[in-house]
């Protein structure tokens, strides 16, 4: 029965973990296995008793089959059994419909799980396999980390739908009157109050933008999107901040007015990957390196380190993309807005080389681009 099987599994992991040649050995420490415990439960408590009982199904299920993996891939093939459960369970709906309300418990459970598998160890066998490139860290499918929630987002097509989903949403949150209509409405044909209702708008964007964010960083990933909708999308975040929160963001580092600098980033960094003359003709038509520019300006002093990082390398990869290379001068509108952008020198580089000597390598493309702007304003 379960319970004899789960003490039988309890038994399995003790031997498992003497193993000192098994890569999991980290992830099993007393610190680590206490916070994946944690967050595990949390996982389960969010889904709420239905979600618990499929949680066990899949544990069942995974003893009764074949594991031609060993034990040490069972926690990876729950996780990627829930996560699929959860992935097919995003679909469009009306914002605070009883659909849409439902929708956010398999975000904040999806999300959940890309935080389990980023506590897990690397799996240092792939770097084995025959025919992977040994140049790169790999893709989804070939990588040594674990990402199958995020994987199984990508082969199941639910990102377009995804940032479409993120889109339309903040489109309503940015209209006052539409979004206190919708709330009005809701809290008439529902039980729940309108704090209630803001938390599970909170919980929508933060659960749905770290998915984005997670998927955004693999060129596979941006090679299926439609590239046009994620600029827009930048585009519309960014635009909001420079006009409306010029001062402060008033925003978590897990809301949109903060986790977009990484979706730019991740269009600079792979833009040679994808189809770089239509992303840099998007660019530029919305302005978007401008934009990115003014929020670095108005808010690096918000930014958490590693984001700082993200947007100096990403700025460090258009910089180097030869296609830029050659048009950079149309992006922007005079002289002014070039020396708005040296500020980045300042403001952004020079705070992360202090820290960080090492990164100058990765940062080196940004600064020579400095140097061009700067001779070509005399």
């Amino acid at each position: 029965d379960w319970d004899n099987k789960k003490s039988d599994w309890d038994g399995g992991n003790k031997s498992w973990r003497k193993d000192e040649e098994n890569d999991s050995k980290n992830w099993w420490d007393k610190k680590n296995k206490s916070s994946w415990s944690d967050d595990w439960k949390g996982w389960r408590r969010d889904g709420g008793q239905e979600n618990k009982q499929d949680w066990k199904q899949d544990w069942r299920q995974s003893w009764q089959q074949d594991d031609a993996g060993g034990e040490a891939d069972r926690p990876l093939k729950v996780c990627a059994e829930a996560g699929r459960k959860c992935v097919r369970n995003i679909h469009q709906y009306p914002i605070l419909s009883p659909e849409w309300i439902q929708l956010v418990d398999s975000l904040k459970q999806l999300t959940r799980l890309v935080q389990l598998e980023g506590r897990m160890p690397a799996n240092s066998k792939v770097s084995e396999a025959h025919g992977r490139n040994q140049d790169s860290e790999g893709t989804l499918w070939d990588q040594e980390a674990h990402e199958n929630a995020i994987r199984i987002l990508v082969e199941e097509a639910k990102v377009n739908l995804c940032l479409r989903m993120m889109n339309d949403f903040k489109k309503w949150q940015y209209n006052p009157a539409e979004k206190k209509a919708t709330i009005v409405d809701a809290m008439r044909a529902y039980d729940y109050s309108e704090v209630q209702l803001e938390q599970k708008c909170r919980q929508f964007e933060e659960s749905l933008g770290q998915l984005l964010w997670r998927a955004f960083v693999h060129v596979e990933t941006l090679q299926l999107m439609d590239i046009p909708l994620l600029i827009e999308h930048c585009y519309l975040v960014l635009q909001h901040c420079e006009t409306l929160r010029k001062e402060s963001l008033e925003s978590s580092p897990k809301e949109q007015e903060l986790l977009i600098m990484y979706y730019a980033s991740s269009l600079f960094r792979h833009a040679e990957a994808l189809n770089n003359a239509e992303l840099l003709a998007k660019s530029r038509e919305f302005k978007l390196l401008h934009l990115v520019t003014s929020h670095v300006l108005a808010h690096a002093k918000e930014y958490p380190e590693e984001v700082s990082l993200d947007v100096a390398t990403g700025l460090a990869a258009l910089a180097d993309n030869e296609d830029f290379s050659t048009e950079w001068q149309a992006f922007f509108d005079d002289q002014s807005e070039m020396a708005t952008f040296l500020q980045l020198k300042d403001v952004l580089v020079e705070p992360i080389l202090a820290k960080s000597p090492e990164k100058k390598k990765e940062i080196r493309p940004l600064l020579d681009f400095f140097n061009t702007i700067t001779r070509k304003m005399g």
